[in-house]
């Protein structure tokens, strides 16, 4: 029986090696796609784990705090209190904090946009009368914003040390005799609150100089001229820096001072800004108009010098160079007024957030401000005064960081247009990109500003949490809703990364700014888990079903020559028996061959489990179809249509479940790999999960495909196998290669065409209710039809070689 059984191996070689490599690649490919799944699964869940959590956990704001665009989105701005109104206290944030299952829970307030003491710039002193024009600007990063009108200043040569000779027109400030003083332009810059302990606690950075005391003698000052009012402590941050640059003319001119103290009533001996202011106003208007003997404009940038709250003040040498003053001049006179601001109102379309200009101007207000506070020049008392006492620089991470926390006060990222160019804030409140922080005071301090409730946000984060796992996601969820209980907005923000935001902005046009994406972590393990379970779903069924059908073509086959072994005497037992000895023997040689290849990649050990769980469920299935017992009626009548489809529909059928099942598995593995490595990577946690799993999934479609081609192909190789007969005969009877393979594919074409759509429809629904993006849809549908009709097409060509004997003639009949 063993020789009957390897001559017919031998003698079908092209049939039996195709099975054989068919076979070798379940055996490998099935414990090679289970183990790249647990990895990849294991990859997910350790880069979540690690990287999924950021500073804090849970983000703690007041009931209906949430925005429009968060709602719209589910997104968080980076500096999301920059303009918020407050609305929970003190008392509220000290009851929280009390929790013993909260680690931190730091609280931030938004208090407005406020202006430290203007200082001086000293122009140069030069050999020659010069008329010096002046202007500030400051800067978005692509657009130059005049922060002043033009100003001027008329020197005279005949100016002496101690005292300096020129007029300019006076605005609020006092002029002194030593320089040419003139003032830097009012900026603002966002001031926000924090609680100095839990604030150390949860980013461990030192803010410990908002303790400091006040300078004494600033104090005294302080009090002579104010009297008793409150005197906010505030630190400023060192790293940023204020975007202003002066652009300066220079224009030599011929003077006779002589002449000017006349037209100004003054005598030799008296200061030329002495004179009334509007004497002094006229005389500079005719001096403006008078006639240069040269000219030279400057563009000076003062950024590197100014700070939020305590700018430096500098002197133009001689060479237009920039240098420290040891001689200036100060003004906290507008330092009492501030501004708040409206959140900005985003209009979402398409995936892409709009934002209008509320206000034109320089620059343009994208937000509705409203002024706070009085001048100082205006006579009134003031209800505060601020003073700088120290500077606090917090951590940033210049690298991209996976997991996001936004602390509201602290982000410096960097928001670019769609050619590159990197915005940033200006120095006037109003703007669409988001300021951080430039000062810090305490929670105190901001009940004076604010009143009793001036809590923004309370950032929670949670204790006994090593990792982001299910015990810490179950931890948070339940602080989460115990906090939602007692009537907070609450967001879960462990878990959560960074997702750029597409922003239309009017005058500037689409801007990506980095948001906070919530939830990603939880998304990141469903859409893999998701892919993960839908891809051994499919590969199983897909061998499962694979295997029977071949089975089945086997024992179609064999029906003939089972019927010639009944008529010479042989039992039906031993006749099955032959049948699946055949079977077995090619399973065996596929195995083996599989096991040694195995231990040349060194697979693990549950490899070789796999195979061997295969390899036995494998028998029992060729037990199983071998012995049914199969009763055919016998047919009277010709088929009217297609008679050999209808005549060999016991190995056609299985081999358009093969199609149906190959072109689906292929659809849905393309579509739903794509669609969630594209989804993955719109966050940066993604991104670096797809980065250390890419590979491993990489593997699993490419094994998909194998099989799906190694099995469609031995399908059809078994059926023009078992029709050889059938083409001989139509070329006995004249017909030519070329006819016969044109018969063969149309009528292949009828039965494959149809299997390959029933498989898109079916991939396709399954497909939009795992939402997948329809641009992955179209590319795996499109894929799969290409390469299964490719596959066809070879396997027909091969044919025409191979069932046609060649060096006949034919036979016209």
């Amino acid at each position: 029986m063993m020789r009957l059984v390897w001559n017919r191996i031998i003698s079908r070689k092209l049939v039996s090696f195709t099975i054989i490599l068919a076979l070798f690649g379940i055996f490998l490919l099935i414990p090679i796609g289970f183990q790249n799944t647990n990895e990849t699964k294991l990859a997910v869940d350790n880069s979540i784990a690690e990287q999924g959590r950021g500073t804090y956990d849970i983000l703690v704001r007041p009931n209906h705090s949430r925005t429009k665009v968060e709602k719209e989105v589910g997104m968080v701005e980076e500096n999301y209190i920059g303009d918020s109104q407050g609305g929970i206290s003190i008392q509220e944030w000290e009851k929280i904090k009390q929790n013993p299952a909260i680690e931190v829970a730091a609280p931030v307030a938004s208090i407005g946009y406020f202006s430290g003491k203007k200082t001086s710039v000293e122009l140069p002193q030069l050999d020659e009368s010069t008329r010096f024009t002046w202007e500030f600007y400051t800067s978005d990063g692509q657009k130059e914003y005049s922060l002043s009108e033009p100003q001027s200043l008329v020197y005279f040569k005949e100016s002496e040390p101690g005292n300096t000779q020129y007029l300019k027109v006076l605005h609020n400030e006092t002029a002194s005799g030593a320089t040419l003083d003139v003032m830097l332009p009012q900026t603002y810059h966002l001031l926000a609150a924090i609680d100095i302990e839990s604030e150390q606690n949860l980013t461990n950075v030192d803010y410990s100089e908002l303790k400091n005391e006040f300078d004494s003698f600033s104090l005294d000052v302080i009090i002579k001229t104010f009297g008793n009012i409150p005197v906010i402590k505030v630190i400023q941050r060192e790293d940023i820096n204020i975007p202003i640059k002066m652009k300066l003319k220079a224009d030599t001119i011929e003077l006779d001072i002589s002449d000017y103290r006349k037209k100004l009533s003054l005598t030799e001996e008296d200061w030329l800004m002495s004179a009334e202011r509007n004497k002094i106003k006229q005389v500079i208007g005719e001096l403006n108009k008078k006639k240069t003997a040269s000219t030279s404009e400057h563009e000076i940038d003062l950024t590197s010098f100014q700070k939020p709250f305590d700018g430096t003040a500098v002197k133009i040498n001689n060479q237009f160079k920039v240098d420290l003053a040891s001689d200036f001049a100060s003004d906290r006179g507008e330092t009492t007024v501030y501004y708040t601001a409206e959140k900005l109102d985003y209009n979402s379309e398409n995936d892409i957030l709009n934002i209008k200009i509320i206000e034109n101007g320089q620059p343009p207000s994208y937000k509705k401000i409203v002024k706070k506070g009085e001048s100082l020049y205006n006579g009134v008392k003031p209800k505060f005064l601020i003073e700088q006492v120290g500077t606090f620089s917090p951590k940033v991470d210049k690298e991209s960081k996976l997991s996001s926390s936004p602390m509201g006060i602290y982000a410096t990222s960097e928001i670019k247009t769609e050619k590159g160019q990197v915005l940033k804030p200006t120095t006037v409140p109003g703007s669409f990109i988001p300021q951080p922080a430039g000062g810090l005071i305490t929670l105190k301090s901001a009940e004076i500003l604010k009143g009793s409730k001036p809590i923004d946000a309370i950032r929670v984060r949670v204790a006994g949490i090593s990792k982001y796992n299910k015990q810490a996601q179950q931890k948070i969820e339940k602080i989460a809703t115990e906090l939602l209980q007692d009537g907070y907005e609450v967001d879960i923000v462990a878990g959560s990364s960074f997702k750029n935001a597409t922003l239309d902005v009017e005058g500037i046009g689409k801007v990506v700014a980095p948001w906070t994406t919530l939830g990603v972590a939880q998304e990141l393990e469903e859409n893999w888990n998701g892919l993960i379970l839908l891809t051994t779903i499919l590969f199983v069924t897909f061998v499962l079903v694979w295997f029977v059908s071949r089975l089945l073509f086997e024992k179609n086959s064999l029906e003939k020559e089972d019927e010639l072994l009944t008529i010479i005497g042989w039992p039906r037992e031993k006749i099955i028996r032959r049948n699946y000895l055949e079977q077995y023997f090619l399973l065996f040689i596929a195995y083996m061959l599989s096991v040694s290849f195995m231990a040349i990649i060194k697979l693990e050990v549950s490899a070789y489990f796999i195979s061997s769980g295969i390899l036995i469920i494998a028998f029992l299935l060729i037990n199983i179809i071998f012995t049914i017992k199969k009763n055919r009626m016998k047919r009277l009548e010709a088929y009217k249509h297609s008679p050999s489809l209808f005549y060999y529909r016991d190995i056609i059928m299985p081999t358009m479940v093969i199609l149906f099942i190959s072109t689906m598995l292929i659809v849905v593995q393309i579509a739903s790999f794509g669609s969630t490595i594209n989804k993955s990577q719109e966050s940066t946690l993604g991104q670096f999960t797809v980065d250390g799993i890419f590979g491993f999934q990489l593997l699993v479609l490419i094994s998909a495909f194998i099989l799906s081609i190694l099995g469609l192909s031995e399908c059809l190789n078994t059926l023009f196998y078992t029709r050889k007969s059938e083409f001989n005969m139509y070329h006995i009877i004249g017909w030519s290669e070329r006819r016969i393979l044109l018969h063969l594919s149309k009528e292949t074409l009828v039965w494959t065409s149809f299997s390959i759509c029933l498989g898109l429809i079916t991939s396709c629904i399954i497909l939009f209710n795992t939402e997948a993006t329809i641009g992955w849809i179209v590319v795996g549908i499109l894929s799969s039809s290409v390469i299964l009709i490719f596959v066809i097409f070879i396997v027909l060509i091969s044919k025409n070689f191979i069932i046609i004997p060649k060096g006949e003639k034919n036979i016209n009949v």
